[in-house]
């Protein structure tokens, strides 16, 4: 009857005919009125011509952690290079100047990386980088592949000068370990989702920060996560109820309650107006990062197909970070991959 699916799946369901558009229940409950009490940048996946077919539930950013221990370890080596201790790169440069002395290498051996750029979902973290230099992936009709741009080649350059020229990032560290190696000190910072906080928070023996990842011309995100559809061909009565369930596990104490025990955006603005959440955040202000970076939030790239275009691009991203093709290369390949995808070639 109702399902939470990977935001970025909304078209293929609706090439199959799979789910309901959710207008009427919304205007039910007030239309525009409703819907303000959420974050407006979370319903960029959500809408296919000009319906809603899907509802925001479990919502991240990519979000840059740091180790506030390992800062000031090297406090003196940053200082002496201009740059602040205290807090974490703000741009691009600054990403590659810190990651340089944060890396900690005995006798030619890393000990310490100066960031971790997971793999796995690096065409996600990617897509972070596009937006941050002007570009994307894809563009908004969900069908122009942008995939090949000099934005997006200067941005796959920089990640292999990271793990390949200055050897401060590990090469596709798998997505699911990437926080086990912060914890651990591996790096001493790590791109991941804020739905990874919790177990940051609970496990890391350091003090750590949360930041905006670092900008080029400006700062931006995709958003990720999951949202829920109602599927079509249920009874009437499956439908509503479904519904209802959408309506309680989106109110403003549910999704405080998930956003404190997960890590991830409580899509509901007035979640964060609750005493406790305040109390929380006033202890864990790292949580409300994500949250503010919405302010530089697009919606995360999706097409008909987009299992095949994924695969296009990790495929592609993994062999330029592996050496195996030039970035140049890699962005064709991908590109070309892309367009036969979404063609349904």
């Amino acid at each position: 009857d109702v399902a939470v699916v990977e935001i970025s799946e909304v078209l293929s369901l609706r090439a199959m005919d799979a789910t309901i558009p959710l207008d009427d229940y919304i205007k039910a409950e007030g239309g525009e009125a409703f819907l303000e009490q959420f974050f407006p940048a979370f319903f960029g996946n959500a809408k296919v011509e000009g319906h809603i077919y899907s509802f925001p539930f479990q919502r991240s950013t990519p979000i840059l952690y740091w180790n506030k221990d390992a800062f000031r370890e090297e406090a003196a080596a940053l200082k002496k290079a201009g740059l602040d201790p205290n807090r974490a790169p703000k741009t691009w440069d600054e990403l590659v100047a810190y990651a340089k002395i944060l890396t900690k290498r005995e006798d030619g051996e890393v000990k310490r990386y100066g960031v971790i750029i997971p793999g796995g979902w690096n065409d996600w973290i990617f897509e972070a980088f596009a937006r941050q230099n002007g570009s994307q992936l894809i563009k908004e009709d969900w069908k122009t592949v942008t995939f090949d741009t000099p934005e997006n080649l200067e941005a796959l350059r920089l990640w292999v000068d990271l793990m390949q020229k200055y050897k401060v990032c590990p090469v596709l560290r798998p997505w699911n370990i990437t926080p086990e190696d912060f914890i651990a000190g591996v790096a001493a910072m790590m791109y991941y989702s804020t739905g990874g906080m919790r177990k940051v928070r609970e496990n890391a023996k350091f003090e750590f920060g949360a930041a905006f990842m670092p900008a080029k011309k400006t700062y931006g995100t995709p958003v990720g996560g999951g949202d829920f559809h109602i599927f079509k061909n249920r009874p009437k009565s499956h439908q509503d109820a479904a519904w209802k369930f959408i309506k309680f596990m989106t109110t403003p104490e549910q999704q405080a309650y998930w956003s404190r025990e997960s890590g991830y955006i409580a899509v509901n603005k007035r979640s964060y107006d609750l005493p406790e959440m305040q109390e929380f955040l006033k202890k864990f202000p790292q949580m409300t990062v994500a949250r503010d970076q919405l302010q530089y939030a697009h919606p995360k790239a999706m097409a008909v197909n987009f299992q095949l275009i994924r695969k296009a691009m990790t495929t592609n991203l993994d062999a330029a970070l592996e050496g195996k093709k030039t970035p140049e290369q890699a962005l064709r390949d991908a590109q070309k991959a892309m367009e036969a995808a979404i063609a349904g070639q």
